[in-house]
């Protein structure tokens, strides 16, 4: 049986960052001015700006138990955004505040001046720029969950399903639908005239997101499982069971499936080319032996069809970096870091 170190070590990193993202708000709660009444105007102390909702705008915060949006928790340890599904539920507020597409959603809606946004964009830039998306394949809690299904799938003996490339195009270009819908309708409700759609319409992928229903239960904290006062309540309710029945049939059956589907995921993908963290392939040195393809939890086979020296930087590899860990031949696949190696695929007997 061959010894797979990358993967163990992946294993701990991922459980590690779920009870860190998840339970921050337990371990490491702030020392934060918590106004009881509306924790939307809590101040967690940080360098970057803490961003609020003017006046006659919504927030997260002012939600109450029973509507969609209730945050089911308190103010988070860090206002920040990493480039990961972050979520604003998770229980006692977590580490960080949210995911990148809540931040941008409910800025647009805000109208926040974009001085007050930069330094927490040019953060996400930075990681992002720095590790890829990495952060998809080694951070991310919901991917994290996604890959204990497709764990429990294997011990079930249950095949996985193979997509094809069709089926993971469209679901790229639903991604892209879905995150420019998100963002148009957030700022649609922004404007001075259409603020009253607020109550409806804010946040509209927090509403479906499958995070939304998810992250609450680590802290025995039920979600707002349905809402059906309005018809767009209805509407958003019967969305986040299709999601969350779409998330767990992806992972179960198709591995990584979702992340094509992830718009926090396609938002990362922008800086996977030119990321300080690559692949790198020696072509004289593989065999097609078909292994890295085999291992990929996101179903690409190009690292194992590249026939001359290749950096690979696929928009929709997530650095699991399995394919160097599996691949039987010395040196034939590498980690690099601003083109230095700091790890490469290894004989085993």
């Amino acid at each position: 049986m061959r010894f797979r170190r990358i993967s163990i070590v992946r294993r701990i990193a991922q459980v590690i960052f779920l009870i860190l993202i998840i339970y921050g708000g337990y371990l490491f709660k702030a020392n934060i001015e918590t106004v009881k009444s509306d924790v939307s105007q809590a101040k967690p102390k940080t360098f970057f700006p803490v961003l609020k909702a003017p006046k006659g705008s919504l927030s997260a915060g002012q939600f109450k138990k029973g509507d969609i949006l209730w945050p089911s928790g308190d103010t988070p340890v860090f206002e920040n955004f990493p480039p990961s599904l972050i979520c604003r539920f998770n229980p006692k507020g977590g580490m960080f505040k949210a995911c990148i597409v809540h931040l941008v959603s409910e800025n647009l809606t805000w109208r926040t001046n974009i001085k007050y946004l930069l330094p927490h964009i040019s953060l996400f830039i930075l990681l992002c720029f720095l590790l890829g998306r990495m952060w998809c394949g080694w951070v991310c809690p919901i991917g994290s969950m996604g890959d204990f299904l497709s764990w429990v799938r294997r011990k079930m003996d249950v095949p996985v399903k193979r997509f094809s490339a069709l089926m993971h195009n469209i679901l790229r270009s639903s991604s892209y639908g879905l995150m420019a819908s998100t963002f148009f309708i957030s700022g649609f409700i922004g404007i001075p005239n259409f603020t009253r759609f607020q109550c409806y319409w804010f946040l509209p992928y927090c509403q479906v997101c499958p995070a939304r229903l998810l992250c609450p239960l680590f802290g025995f904290i039920s979600p707002t499982w349905k809402d059906f006062s309005t018809a767009v309540s209805t509407m958003f309710s019967i969305l986040a069971w299709l999601s969350l029945g779409v998330f767990i049939v992806a992972f179960y059956w198709g591995r990584r499936l979702w992340c094509y589907l992830c718009p926090i995921g396609l938002m990362n993908s922008w800086f996977n080319k030119g990321a300080g963290l690559e692949l790198k392939k020696v072509a004289l040195k593989c065999n097609k032996c078909g292994s890295c393809s085999d291992a990929c939890p996101m179903g690409l086979s190009e690292m194992y069809e590249a026939d001359k020296d290749t950096i690979y930087n696929n928009e929709y590899c997530i650095m699991c970096i399995r394919c160097v860990d599996i691949c039987p031949r010395d040196n034939c696949l590498s980690v690099n870091f601003f083109g230095k190696r700091i790890i490469a695929s290894k004989y085993q007997k």
